[in-house]
């Protein structure tokens, strides 16, 4: 049995189904189970969230592997798996991190010192963990979708490069990781084939769906002073424009092999996910 974490999310649920088509017997922690129909019919679910260590016991009780996710902020969460995980003798557990969580220096990305902690805090546990640390998610191209629609994208990034990586990708490093050995105390830097521009990424969105797209450049700062303007707290706002600062000084613009060496099949294109996702933009 393997729990998965953020299991209706943009990896958690290609890491379940994966698993679930493998054969593996699956548990899914959800928040919300109606959220979980678009998972395969015998995939067990959990309802809890990581903010209760009790349900986080419970979901983690027979389990062998745990794939964990977070969304909030800080360490705690960590720690209530690892406790949990602890109690019940699970012998592994995969960290989806982030690529900035090893770019320093920190200062200069608070995001990825976040990450960063939380690595730390399970390196510190005692416990078999593997680290996969993803490039800029495909998916997150979905948040200019109701630009791309609009017909004009308002980016900060510059020419700065991402190694832009479909989830699936990161999904099945996951289950490499969670299903075989030799995998405990590593850590991965998961990209895509190639580093794009979010120019380069809005013109490929343009020739997939055959919309015509302005783009326009625009400044960290201006572009977080908008979203205070639009209603982000400031202190959020201020985290963005550090996120965006990193990102346009193209230090995430480098590509690595690790999903073809430990996959043995080679990560796909921003342009192949495009294609899978075309109608969201349309």
């Amino acid at each position: 049995m393997i729990l998965v974490t953020g299991a209706t999310g943009n990896v958690g649920g290609p890491v379940a189904r994966q698993l679930h088509a493998l054969g593996h017997s699956v548990r899914a922690l959800v928040r919300d189970p109606s959220r979980a129909a678009g998972l395969p019919a015998g995939i067990e679910l959990a309802v809890g969230d990581l903010d209760d260590p009790a349900g986080v016991s419970k979901a983690v009780q027979g389990v062998e592997a745990v794939f964990l996710m977070q969304v909030g902020g800080g360490t705690e969460q960590t720690r209530t798996v690892i406790d949990a995980a602890r109690d019940a003798a699970a012998p592994k557990i995969v960290l989806l991190s982030s690529v900035g969580a090893r770019l320093l220096p920190l200062e200069e990305n608070p995001m990825g010192a976040i990450v960063a902690a939380r690595e730390q805090v399970l390196r510190e546990s005692g416990l078999g963990v593997t680290y996969l640390r993803p490039n800029s998610f495909a998916s997150n191209a979905l948040w200019w979708r109701d630009s791309v629609r609009a017909g004009k994208v308002v980016d900060p990034t510059g020419d700065g490069r991402r190694g832009v990586i479909d989830p699936e990708d990161i999904a099945r490093v996951a289950v490499v990781a969670l299903t075989q050995d030799g995998h405990v105390g590593k850590g991965y830097f998961l990209t895509g084939p190639e580093g794009l521009t979010s120019r380069e990424q809005v013109e490929i969105i343009a020739a997939v769906t055959g919309r015509s797209i302005d783009f326009e450049d625009v400044t960290p700062h201006e572009f977080a002073q908008a979203a205070v303007q639009r209603g982000t707290p400031p202190a959020e706002a201020h985290l963005i424009e550090r996120l965006h600062e990193f990102l346009r000084s193209g230090r995430a613009g480098f590509v690595t092999d690790d999903v073809e060496n430990i996959t043995g099949t080679a990560p796909r294109t921003f342009r192949d996910w495009c294609e899978r996702h075309a109608d969201a933009f349309r």
